[in-house]
This record gives structure tokens, sequence and C-alpha cells, in this order.
């Protein structure tokens, strides 16, 4: 009984550890007149997309499915601004800020799972 007990607490450590080391990191930034961009991470845990754009016309997303503890950050400035953000697991969570000048800006967010959480700031300036 108590092998049996070491055996599983062991599996247990082992499969945490993986999980631990999933780590992906995409960090983008653009300058420009039209910038666009899209990141697209698949499966693990603690994944990571930063995306900053500054420019006339800016678009960028970032979809991250399955697993967890996923963050996602765009920042916009531009004249018009677009971005999206999707994310499927537990514990996801997502952030855009956009400012824009004598424009527009256009936020979506779409999380599936538990304990997401997301931002959504804009600011306009006539």
């Amino acid at each position: 009984m108590i092998s049996r007990k070491l055996i599983l607490a062991g599996a247990a450590i082992l499969a945490l550890s993986g999980v631990a080391q999933a780590q992906n990191t995409v960090t983008t930034t653009q300058v420009g007149v039209v910038n666009s961009s899209t990141t697209t991470q698949s499966g693990g845990f603690f994944n990571s997309a930063n995306l900053g754009q500054l420019g006339v016309v800016n678009s960028g997303s970032a979809t991250q499915t399955s697993g967890g503890l996923n963050l996602s950050n765009i920042g916009q400035i531009g004249v018009h601004n677009s971005a999206s953000v999707g994310q499927a697991g537990f514990a996801n969570g997502s952030a855009i800020n956009q400012l824009s000048f004598f424009g527009s800006n256009s936020a979506a967010i779409g999380q599936a799972g538990v304990f997401n959480s997301s931002t959504a700031n804009q600011t306009h300036i006539p």
C-alpha cells in the first residue's frame, strides 16, 4: 500500500514538473503605418503573448488554446485600432489597451473555461 502511494506521488510530481516547464513567450513590437500581427499558442501552461503596436492602422490578435494560466496583453496607439483575444482553459488572463487619435477602437475578448479574467480599456482623443 505504501509503495503504491509513493508511485502515485512520484507520477504526480513528474506530471506537475512537466506542466511548469511548458512555457512559451511571444513578444511583438510594431511601429509603422499599417501594422498587423497574429499569435497562436496551442497547449501547455504559462504561455504569454505580448503585442505592442504604434501606427496609423493597427490590427492584432492572440489565440491561446487549451491548458491554462496563460496571459495575453495587447497595447495599441494609432488612428484605427482593432484587437482580439481568444483563450480556452482555466485561470487565463487578458488585457487590451487602446488609444486612438481621431479614429476608432475595436476590441473583442472571448474566454472559455473557469477562473478567467479580462480587461479592455479604450481611449479616444477627438
